[in-house]
């Protein structure tokens, strides 16, 4: 607390002793003086404005009047202890006005004191800070409900000013660093690279995501991103401006678990689509097979009935028992035919292989694991797109690695490699699938891509039309195929496929 000032006589100040009493009369803030045992000697026109009080109605009357009974005795005793050492006491107190509505004032009391020490009045200036003080609450409520949420929040938080530097971040960033095994400033580096943010000129985005490969950990992490600039204000060094400064609020949210669950639906609804494919395509050659096995016969028959009937006539026995096969046969060929079923649409559209080798591959990482077979995958990194239909076109490229994985199985070596080469040509794309399995041998090369044709006799759950798929679906997008001895030792497949006019 600091001392009173003395205050010498008026007539030792060279104003007009009326400026004195328009100035406290006419200031903003509510004044009263009182004699040395609190009783109201002079009230101004704002302190009426503030309590409803007028000053006839104080004049006289001891300053707890104004007391609404709610503020801490404790408080008026250190009020008190302070104005009996002749020191400013400045504080709060809940006051009432004249109509006993409540207020909180903002209070300072000075002891005037004379020439020979002693306190001969107090003058006290208080102000109505119940708004104030509401709005103050509001504000430290909210801020304090802000902080509980984005501390308390799973989500990673940070505030980046222009910089990139971090002026906040909050307790689960700290778990997500030690999930992905680096710290806020490598984490932060990462996302920056990869999201290409500029803290001069980020602009808002919500949902990037993100992924993060991590040594020693087998399985990516993925993290989705959003970000809101916020603009922060802040005095310059007169107090007469405010300067703005655009920050970050970035939002790190690990998505993996929902990345694997999506990941799962993606893979099993492809696999049931290739299935689907599979089926209806296996179905046909059958039924197509059938029919032409069936047609041969049925033409040497129709010969043999023609023949009887130019020699016994329309009676004669032979040729009416011929007549009935023929109409047996064509009936099983009808049969058949109605029941080929309809062939799965084809809606071709431009294509990265790269992608599509992927999503097969994607298919067979559990049975690969397990079968310790060792992919040798060499990309280009520059592929251009092909026209072709994406089932058809992945589900050739299946069942290419069905052949290869069986292969190797037979073969019952202990290493098991798979080399798979995407290579850019002038005007096409050329796809490389090679084993180290047992191989073909050049004598049945040209029957491999036969319905029904297997080296695995032993085998009762193959049918023998994979490659027959792999053909047909290499015809219908002018794709040609060469069938050599690989590297390994095994057998490698060679696909050429025309690439997409100006990719």
């Amino acid at each position: 607390m600091s001392k009173a000032q003395v205050f010498d006589s008026p007539e030792a100040i060279p104003l007009p002793s009326g400026v004195y009493f328009q100035t406290v009369d006419q200031s903003p803030v509510a004044i009263t003086i009182t004699d040395p045992n609190s009783h109201i000697l002079y009230t101004n026109s704002a302190f009426t404005q503030v309590t409803g009080y007028d000053a006839e109605d104080v004049r006289g009357q001891h300053t707890r009047l104004l007391s609404a009974g709610k503020t801490p005795a404790c408080l008026y005793g250190e009020l008190w202890s302070t104005l009996s050492r002749q020191q400013v006491w400045s504080g709060r107190l809940v006051n009432q006005r004249k109509d006993k509505s409540i207020y909180l004032a903002e209070l300072t009391i000075t002891p005037v004191i004379d020439t020979n020490g002693h306190t001969t009045h107090y003058l006290g200036m208080h102000r109505d800070i119940t708004r104030l003080q509401k709005l103050n609450q509001e504000l430290e409520n909210q801020r304090t409900l802000t902080n509980s949420i984005v501390r308390s929040s799973p989500v990673a938080t940070l505030l980046l000013d222009s910089e990139g530097t971090i002026r906040f971040e909050n307790p689960a960033l700290e778990q997500l660093c030690l999930t992905l095994g680096c710290d806020s400033t490598q984490l932060l580096t990462l996302l920056s690279r990869r999201l290409g943010l500029d803290y001069q000129d980020c602009g808002d985005f919500t949902d990037l995501e993100v992924r993060c490969d991590i040594p020693g950990i087998g399985t990516p992490r993925w993290l989705s991103c959003s970000g809101s600039t916020l603009r922060l204000w802040q005095s310059d060094d007169s107090f007469q401006q405010e300067q703005g400064h655009d920050c970050l609020l970035l939002t790190i949210n690990d998505i993996t678990v929902l990345k694997i669950q999506q990941e799962e639906v993606r893979i099993n609804a492809l696999m049931a689509r290739l299935a689907e494919n599979e089926l209806v395509h296996s179905m046909r050659e059958a039924l197509n097979g059938a029919i032409f096995q069936l047609q041969r016969p049925l033409n040497v028959t129709g010969a043999a009935a023609a023949l009887q009937k130019r020699r016994g006539g329309e009676k004669d026995p032979l040729h009416q028992a011929l007549h009935e096969v023929l109409d047996s046969c064509q009936l099983a060929i009808d049969t058949l035919t109605q029941a080929l079923p309809p062939q799965t649409p084809k809606r071709k559209m431009p294509l990265n292989l790269n992608e599509l080798l992927r999503e097969v591959l994607s298919l067979y990482t559990e049975q690969m694991l397990t079968e310790g077979v060792v992919i040798e995958w060499k990309p280009c990194n520059t592929l251009p797109s092909i026209l072709g239909d994406e089932i058809s076109l992945c589900n050739l490229f299946k069942q290419l690695l069905d052949n290869a994985l069986t292969a190797m199985a037979h073969a019952r070596t202990h290493d098991r490699e798979l080399r798979i080469v995407s290579q850019r040509l002038d005007d096409a794309v050329r796809i490389t699938i090679g084993d180290n399995g047992p191989g073909i041998d050049d004598s049945i090369r040209n029957k491999v891509f036969q319905p029904f044709f297997t080296t695995y006799q032993d085998d009762g759950n193959r049918s023998g039309m994979g490659l027959v798929l792999v053909q047909d679906v290499a015809n219908e997008h002018g794709v040609s195929i060469d069938i050599e001895q690989s590297t390994g030792g095994g057998c490698q497949f060679t696909l050429t496929f025309p690439a997409l006019a100006g990719h």
